[in-house]
């Protein structure tokens, strides 16, 4: 049965302390024996090597001399036991505690202890430091941890002391030092240098104790305990080592004790935590985490510092994920890298040591002030060395919770891009939210956005498009964001797409794991380091939301100038713009059946690819990629690139697959001119006898794929919206309304799940080959645990799972691309008729997520005639009745407008938010012509400002 010695309700200061002044017998008492080792949980060093440390709980553990080693403990934790129900140290102890461990009750600490980073030695109970003998306890790291009071000095002959020159000392209670009543003028002394001590009550301090402040040393009591405090610096109870002034600072609700320092630099440094400030910004970073506590811009507070729910601190924190599970960083040490009048750099450093931290890894997390700035920016260095163990990483990321009130958000809009800017709804919408059935997915049933979905994927876009994120507010004139001047050091190249922006939260995903990203692997005896950043959390204080978001934009412009940054000095990782070189180049396209396609407005860039990529962009996860967009001519500079040897990659909207060159070599200061590069698209199956859909690599161009997808659960729109099975006729060309971007198991109203057909429909004339085969090239947006069976005219010609990279959950993630892939198929000409053919798609898995969303569908062959309309004639009528057609459109489209009394704006958008172009057109105008002949293929959005503001969807076909 556990004993306790104490009481909660005790309020005096000594009515809490009357324990024996013997050991305590009751329990099995096991002492330290050292003679194998200096391992504390060796059985074989205890005097009963029966103990099971699992099952510590009826055990006093007696750690005196060892003969001839003193304990260290490594490990442990309050999860797996190792609990002992005494802890005791007597004269002659050295004990050094290095890991997690959670006594209920010890006598006495008597001897030596030492604890170093990231010990957490927590005592459930009072703590005696030098009890009826000498104690002596340093603390150079971690924390000593009572739950009521912690005596320093105590009964006659006592004599404690505690040094900490690091870490924490926390008192659940009472600070008790030298005031003992169980025996005559027992002595204390607390010395407090690089750390903290943590006092929940008050501190009390009698004729033969005295505190001792050096350096950075701090004492903390909850309360407003100034006068008294101050009132112990008059007498002497409490000095500064070296005479210096001390200073005492009630906040509110704590009262601190610490030296004065000076005001003029740009930070401040106090036991547990540092504060950066340049007049403008002030940040409280701790020093053991890395976590930015507070930041406070112009006086506002932009973070959301507390969590009600779990009495925790939030704020920013950055974390790892990998086989060895969540990993949040914390035991880091902290220094100045660099510090001049212009700005400061600073460090928290977490070094591997095993069995104290999960992610073989070391992880140096820094942040960087400059004068007059209104964000800090910050970088983090991850270094795993030969000597560790493997390592793999899934998500290196950082998240930022935004400020609130408990019912508001300090800044109450998102801006992702300019399709995904709304106001969300309030804190306190949320806390009346019911709950789906996928987790991260909530049904709102208050505020501005009630009867509507909200889940943290819904923003997800294509991380390289949105350098400028975050939110805003009319309502208090600011703006909270992430900015990024380069996405050199995210992963999986400029396709992918994750977190950034959702409700409360910035997330700075910077290796990311969903949509079926890989994350990679280092093996033992491998050195590897990576650089991820910088980039900065910004804040803007413009007088409405919208213009806080250009300030924003506008900013990620001035540091995408700026990049690389001329004062990250002094990093090997970071190579300044004369240890990098750029590439450049022309970039053109040739494809017999689509002349129109150039190789202007293309993605091209490079990376250096490993084993676990399979050769592909889209899987490095590891290593640096740079990519660029070529002019309207074709024209490209990669710039900044360090220096090595590459492949190169391009790809475009219209284009299926993409082009790949080989060992492109960087050299510092240099530029490689690649001349004149031509991606001659072969076209070996005959001619393009028809398409289905854009090959830009998503579903967006299909129906519910432009919008709808990312609000959540759109399958309940399936019955009501597509038949099934689903008829597509070629010769219409009416996809984007036609067929679904996303091919699931058929869902009903009831919830049953149907096989859902979709049949493809043309219409073959004149004479068919008896020998040979068509081609069926199907380009996929995304597949996850499912099968693509394929049927011509009824009759299976294949079934298997698709070979194209599969994974990742796009459907249920609210999103219309994951990993892009390509398939082809032979169709043997014996096997069409004249006249009507069906190609039957099916998709048969039945797990939850199983899907298939379609890029692109082609079928190319040769002496055979499809009949096949290249534009629809079928007018789009949306709800406000109004009309786009044709579409998809080769380049002009007409707009059939109602009547109206007011102007009428026209604003065209691409998929990814950005505006192209704004229109005012006169109120007797009813029918336009928008032409965009100009802009590439595509699928584009149409904004019509009017009575009744409306957005339609344009497909661009060439």
């Amino acid at each position: 049965m556990r004993k306790t010695l104490l009481k909660k309700g005790f309020t005096t200061f000594f009515g809490l302390i009357m324990a024996s002044t013997s050991l305590n017998f009751l329990n099995a008492q096991n002492n330290w024996q050292g003679d194998i080792s200096s391992d504390f949980y060796d059985v074989n060093n205890w005097s009963d090597n029966t103990i099971d440390f699992a099952n510590a709980g009826s055990q006093t553990l007696v750690i005196g001399a060892g003969n001839p080693n003193n304990p260290v403990q490594i490990g442990g934790s309050n999860s797996i036991g190792a609990r002992p129900d005494y802890l005791n140290t007597i004269s002659g102890a050295n004990a050094t505690f290095n890991g997690t461990l959670y006594p209920w009750n010890s006598d006495m600490l008597n001897g030596t202890i030492t604890l170093n980073t990231p010990a957490l030695l927590s005592i459930r109970n009072v703590i005696y430091i030098g009890k009826a003998d000498e104690g002596i306890v340093n603390i150079t790291g971690g924390s000593l941890y009572s739950r009521y009071q912690t005596i320093i000095g105590y009964n006659t002959g006592g004599n404690g002391t505690i040094n900490v020159s690091g870490g924490t000392l926390y008192v659940g209670n009472y600070l008790e030092i030298g005031t003992s009543p169980g025996g005559t003028n027992p002595s204390g002394t607390l010395n407090i240098s690089g750390g903290v001590v943590d006092v929940t009550t008050a501190v009390n301090i009698g004729s033969n104790g005295n505190i001792v402040i050096s350096s950075i040393g701090a004492l903390i009591v909850t309360g407003d305990h100034k006068i008294t405090l101050e009132n112990y610096i008059l007498n002497g109870k409490i000095s500064a080592l070296n005479g210096e002034n001390l200073v005492v600072n009630f906040d509110g609700s704590r009262t601190t004790v610490s030296i004065a320092q000076d005001p003029n630099r740009m930070i401040e440094e106090f036991a547990s935590y540092i504060i950066l400030k340049n007049g403008v910004l002030e940040a409280k970073i701790e020093k053991s985490t890395s976590n930015i506590q507070s930041l406070k811009v112009n006086g506002v507070e932009t973070l959301a510092t507390y969590n009600a729910s779990n009495n925790s601190r939030i704020g920013t924190y950055y974390d790892f994920t990998g086989s060895y599970g969540f990993d949040k960083i914390s035991g880091t040490v902290f220094s100045i890298k660099e510090e001049t009048e212009d700005y400061i750099d600073v460090s928290f450093k977490r070094t591997y040591s095993d069995g104290n931290f999960l992610a073989p890894c070391d992880a140096d997390i820094h942040y960087v002030l400059k004068k007059d700035d209104t964000g800090i920016y910050t970088y983090s260095i991850l270094t795993h060395k030969a000597e560790y163990p493997a390592f793999d990483l899934g998500s290196w990321r950082q998240v930022v919770w935004i400020g609130n009130d408990g019912t508001d958000y300090l800044a109450e809009k998102i801006y992702v891009t300019e399709q995904k800017s709304w106001e969300m709804p309030s804190v306190y919408d949320f806390s009346q939210a019911s709950a789906t059935a996928i987790p991260e997915i909530v049904k709102l049933n208050t505020g501005i956005r009630a009867g509507k979905y909200d889940g943290k994927y819904e923003y997800c876009e294509n991380l390289i498009d949105i350098p400028a994120y975050g939110h805003a507010s009319d309502k208090n004139s600011i703006g909270s964001w992430a900015v990024f001047g380069s996405h050199e050091f995210f992963n999986a190249g400029p396709t992918n797409h994750d977190l950034n922006a959702a409700a409360g939260i910035i997330h700075i995903d910077m290796n990311t794991v969903h949509y079926n990203c890989r994350g990679f692997s280092i093996p033992q005896g491998e050195e590897w380091s990576k650089i991820y950043g910088p980039y900065l959390i910004y804040t803007s204080q413009e007088s409405t939301a919208a213009a806080n978001w250009e300030d924003a934009k506008s900013r990620a412009a001035q540091d995408k100038g700026e990049w690389p940054f001329s004062w990250l000095t002094n990093t090997p990782e970071y190579p300044l713009a004369n240890g990098r070189g750029n590439i450049t180049g022309n970039f053109s396209i040739t494809d017999s059946e689509k002349p129109d396609l150039d190789g202007s407005n293309a993605w091209i860039g490079v990376t250096q690819l490993t084993a676990a990529s399979d050769g592909h962009w889209q899987f490095e996860d590891k290593n640096y990629q740079y990519w660029v967009k070529t002019d309207a001519s074709g024209n490209f500079d990669i710039k900044h690139v360090r220096p090595g040897t590459y492949t190169l990659f391009a790809f475009k909207n219209g284009a299926v697959n993409e082009y790949r060159m080989e060992n492109v070599t960087v050299n510092a200061g240099g530029t490689t001119n690649l001349g004149n590069i031509n991606w001659n698209i072969p076209r070996n199956n005959g001619k393009l006898l028809w398409e289905i859909g854009i090959p830009n690599r998503t579903a967006a161009e299909y129906k519910f794929g432009d919008f709808d997808y990312c609000e959540g659960f759109v399958e309940n729109k399936f019955e009501t919206t597509f038949p099934n099975p689903i008829e597509y006729n070629i010769e219409d060309n009416n996809w984007a309304t036609v067929l679904p971007y996303v091919h699931t198991k058929y869902i009903k109203s009831d919830g049953s799940r149907d096989t859902w057909n979709w049949n493809i429909n043309f219409s073959v004339t004149g004479t068919i080959p008896t020998t040979g085969n068509a081609k069926l090239t199907v380009a996929f947006a995304s597949v996850d645990h499912a099968q693509f069976w394929l049927y011509l005219n009824g009759n299976n010609i294949y079934l298997s799972y698709p070979t194209v990279p599969s994974g990742g959950n796009a459907w249920i993630r609210q999103s219309n691309r994951s990993k892009y892939g390509i398939q082809t198929f032979d169709i043997p000409y014996s096997s069409l008729v004249q006249g009507e053919n069906t190609l039957t798609f099916l998709m048969p898995s039945n797990q939850s997520n199983s899907h298939i969303m379609y890029d692109y569908i082609s079928f190319e062959g040769n002496n055979i005639t499809v009949q096949n309309s290249l534009l629809s004639t079928e007018e789009f009528d949306s709800k406000n009745g109004i009309k786009l057609y044709p579409n998809p459109t080769n380049g002009k489209v007409n707009i059939k407008l109602p009547k109206s009394t007011d102007d009428i704006i026209i604003e065209l958008y691409t998929i990814n938010g950005g505006l192209i172009s704004r229109q005012i057109y006169q109120n007797n105008q009813n029918s336009l012509e928008l032409d965009i002949s100009n802009k590439p293929m595509g699928v584009y959005f149409i904004k019509i400002l009017s009575e009744t503001p409306t957005t339609l969807k344009i497909v661009k076909k060439q």
